[in-house]
């Protein structure tokens, strides 16, 4: 089975929700009155950064496929471009995350993202049978830590006061 374009749009649709419930978390939490945490501010952070990188994400295939008529070339890139917007956001929260408090499910994450990274390095590097496998996984992989910190957001109590 190939991964069609109803598939990326679903996910790019996904995103958008993910996003958009960044809204509500922000209208049901303390940033009105300014009265956020470091750590909430880091996962509201990492709520929506992976989510708008698989937005993009989601539709590279498709537009590459209409400048690139290589298929296989077509999911090496798209591979490349996903893998360099993860490891942007990545690096990001890492920054981020060295000034504030990290959950155990945050190192987890971390492990799991670097995992799925390294694969998709594989996949970029044409070494995996199945690049367009790496690149689902990517794409995973955006939407579990948005969901994730959706979560912890909505549902893990938070200091005020940390620094």
């Amino acid at each position: 089975m190939y991964l069609s374009e109803d598939v990326l749009l679903a996910v790019a649709t996904l995103c958008v929700a993910l996003i958009g419930f960044s809204g509500v978390v922000t209208a049901l939490g303390r940033r009105g009155e300014g009265m956020w945490s470091a750590s909430e501010m880091l996962q509201l952070r990492t709520l929506v950064e992976p989510a708008v990188i698989t937005l993009y994400g989601a539709f590279l295939p498709i537009v590459l496929a209409l400048i690139i008529q290589n298929a296989d070339l077509t999911w090496r890139l798209s591979n490349v471009l996903l893998l360099t917007g993860h490891i942007l956001g990545m690096s990001l929260f890492l920054i981020r995350g060295a000034r504030t408090q990290i959950y155990l499910s945050h190192k987890i994450m971390t492990a799991v993202s670097t995992s799925v990274l390294l694969y998709q390095l594989i996949c970029a590097l044409n070494l995996a049978p199945n690049n367009q496998f790496g690149f689902t996984l990517g794409l995973l992989l955006g939407v579990g830590v948005s969901v994730h910190n959706f979560y912890l957001l909505l549902f893990v109590h938070q200091e005020s006061s940390e620094h």
